[in-house]
């Protein structure tokens, strides 16, 4: 038998504010998907930068922190050796990771953190 959606316990449900057809609201389920797969609401701390990353502690039901713009995984870093037992991940786009935050995700990926960076890509059709 075929299965309906159900949103997951860790998206809120509330309307939407971002742009027609933009793709946060798709990656937004995703990642609530895979924390409410992995049973971790209580233990994940999502890190969501300035720019439109900055409102996911809108809709997702579990732990974030707004840190200032391109800083993001330093902040995650932070969190997560504070909370090593936590589930820790940023939310960036391209502004933000690929512009003045490259530097702090090449440091992060250099020293090894245990930390996931979601990198959101606007793509347009003309």
């Amino acid at each position: 038998m075929a299965k309906g959606y159900k949103r997951p316990s860790t998206l809120i449900d509330r309307p939407w504010h971002f742009c027609p057809g933009c793709n946060h609201g798709i990656i937004h389920r995703l990642c609530a998907e895979v924390v409410e797969e992995m049973g971790m609401q209580k233990t994940t701390i999502g890190v969501g930068s300035v720019g439109c990353g900055v409102f996911s502690y809108n809709y997702f039901n579990f732990d974030g922190i707004g840190p200032s713009h391109g800083r993001a995984p330093a902040v995650a870093t932070g969190v997560k050796r504070v909370h090593p037992d936590k589930l820790v991940f940023t939310y960036q786009g391209d502004g933000d990771l690929a512009a003045i935050g490259t530097t702090e995700m090449v440091h992060s990926a250099v020293r090894g953190e245990n930390i996931t960076i979601i990198f959101v890509i606007k793509l347009f059709m003309v």
